[in-house]
């Protein structure tokens, strides 16, 4: 007898797998809580993919924190970065991104005031570009924004229970003179790109290690009862500045930040880690929950990942998800007609900054 048969079945790659379909498998077996949907208070950051699980649970009747509410005068369609994530920071793709802001927000370093007056006249937040596209209609009331949204950021983690984040990247540009990190290159969306105080950074393992044990601690310190939910995002990089293939660079980024989830999860109590990557990304789904760009991920996929969620990390789960088709249900769906297909993608298509990248001009 070896020790590995006395081990349960999910230890078993055969086991774990051998499911009559996807929706089957046990994907999630060993979580270290469980979530009350009547009672625990949830705030979510980070890539893109955060925002389908900040959607799926306030449809589920989740108690979701947002601690920079929509002000009365502005309109749901006007684009202002609202009801995306718990606060108006837009997309969080990098873990340093993470830090920097929760150090600005918790008074561990000054606020960094980097703006940018764009072609109309309006005053733009570099740190949150694609977050408040309209920008401010001077200086003054730029710095007075980020300041009062640094408040609402301190005010979220005292407010909420569990803090969902997804690791989106590795990549990223800083601003050489302030130390402080972009959500995208500067001249992709807005501002203006200057090779003299603009600089290319790849985080490896340690660094994002680093960057991610001192958000916790940050986070802690504020809040010392609080779950982080860590995640890391399937949907793979639109581009990189590394002299490499951008699915190369993808594999990398999505290794280093999966490895970094995993250690902090056997470092941290207060940290776990739930496998929505692995859910899409795995060998186990062939590619099936990727779109025909082979990056972002399908309704279907998204539908599965909560459901899993909700299945295995709620005492209340709240609705049935649908599950993935069957076959020939699947096989169906790829033949769909063009327009239907675009007009689908269309509806599905999350606010994604780095999408943009795809179109910058070489």
């Amino acid at each position: 007898m070896n020790p590995y048969g006395a081990l349960p079945p999910q230890n078993h790659w055969k086991k774990q797998l051998d499911a009559a379909d996807l929706a089957a498998i046990d994907y999630d077996p060993a979580p270290k809580w469980k979530f009350d949907l009547g009672a625990d208070r949830f705030a979510t950051a980070g890539s893109c993919f955060a925002q389908h699980f900040a959607r799926e649970l306030r449809k589920a009747g989740g108690l979701y924190v947002e601690s920079e509410p929509r002000h009365p005068l502005i309109p749901e369609t006007a684009g202002h970065g609202y009801g995306l994530f718990s606060a108006r920071y837009g997309n969080i793709y990098t873990v340093r991104q993470l830090r920097e802001l929760l150090e600005q927000a918790f008074g561990a370093r000054p606020c960094v005031e980097d703006v940018f007056r764009d072609k109309t006249g309006r005053w733009i937040d570099l740190l949150r570009m694609r977050a408040i596209p309209d920008g401010f209609s001077s200086r003054e009331e730029c710095l007075l924004d980020r300041q009062y949204h640094l408040g609402r950021v301190r005010a979220l983690f005292e407010m909420c229970d569990v803090f969902v984040f997804t690791l989106g990247l590795t990549e990223c540009w800083e601003n050489t003179e302030l130390g402080a990190c972009y959500p995208i290159c500067p001249g992709v969306i807005d501002g203006a790109f200057r090779p003299e105080a603009h600089r290319f950074v790849n985080s490896g393992y340690e660094e994002c290690l680093r960057d991610m044990q001192r958000s916790i601690e940050l986070i802690r310190q504020a809040n010392p009862n609080i779950r982080i939910l860590l995640t890391v995002s399937p949907v793979m990089l639109v581009a990189t500045y590394e002299a490499r293939g951008a699915l190369q660079s993808s594999i990398a980024s999505k290794a280093i930040l999966r490895a970094v989830a995993d250690r902090c999860v056997r470092d941290y109590d207060c940290v776990d880690y739930f496998p929505s990557y692995d859910i899409i990304a795995g060998p186990q789904s062939a590619g099936r929950f990727y779109q025909d760009d082979r990056r972002d991920v399908t309704q279907e996929g998204v539908e599965l990942v909560m459901g899993v969620f909700f299945g295995t990390r709620c005492i209340n789960r709240p609705t049935v998800f649908a599950t993935p088709k069957s076959g020939a249900e699947a096989e169906a769906a790829q033949n769909r007609k063009p327009a239907v297909q675009r007009a689908i993608a269309k509806a599905m298509q999350v606010e994604c900054d780095e999408i943009l990248l795809g179109h910058a001009e070489v």
